[in-house]
């Protein structure tokens, strides 16, 4: 990404300048690692500059094509991110237990679940679903990683974290713009739901 936005700098610095023929010789000094940026081969951008005789039409057929490419990048790494939070709460689900009508959480794997702070984390559970904001967690998350202690656990009232010297109740909240990351809670034993 980052080579993708220099790139797209020196176009826009070129572009300005009126300097465009200098970007014809900026692509093949840099052409290895242009293509990097690009994930494409190098002869694919060899094939793209000499395709285009006009050197202000290539800065903008260039500079077009890098904005695009950013794009696909990020909603790429977003896709990978959310990914990557859905495998950690799927391993937060596994390793949750029931006590009575609480489901206590292994609090690392929740903390490594946390994707962005707009998110909300979405447990269900038969008797209750219940959702908390990424944000409130993350905040949370900045001091909790050292403290030894904290142990969280849910019911149908919400997250409840606990450490030696306090605690914090967190109800459920909702918000649709959200994206969720959901943790499909293991069912509760048969004596507990009784």
């Amino acid at each position: 990404m980052k080579i993708l936005r220099e790139f797209r700098r020196f176009l826009l610095i070129k572009s300005v300048q009126g300097r465009h023929c200098d970007i014809r010789p900026y692509v093949f000094d840099n052409i290895a690692k242009l293509a990097l940026g690009f994930h494409v081969p190098p002869q694919t951008i060899v094939d793209a500059v000499d395709g285009t005789s006009d050197d202000r039409t290539l800065a903008l057929r260039l500079l077009e094509t890098t904005l695009r490419a950013e794009d696909l990048l990020r909603q790429q790494r977003e896709e990978d991110r959310t990914k990557a939070a859905q495998r950690s709460a799927d391993l937060l689900a596994a390793t949750t237990h029931w006590k009575g009508n609480r489901a206590h959480l292994d609090m690392p794997s929740l903390l490594s679940s946390l994707t962005r702070r707009n998110d909300l984390l979405l447990f269900i559970a038969d008797q209750f679903t219940v959702s908390v904001s990424m944000a409130l967690l993350l905040d949370l998350a900045k001091t909790a990683r050292m403290r030894s202690d904290l142990t969280g656990f849910l019911d149908a009232e919400g997250l409840h974290l606990r450490w030696e010297t306090g605690g914090l109740d967190l109800r459920s909240q909702s918000d649709p713009k959200a994206n969720m990351i959901v943790v499909c809670l293991p069912p509760m034993p048969a004596m507990a739901a009784a």
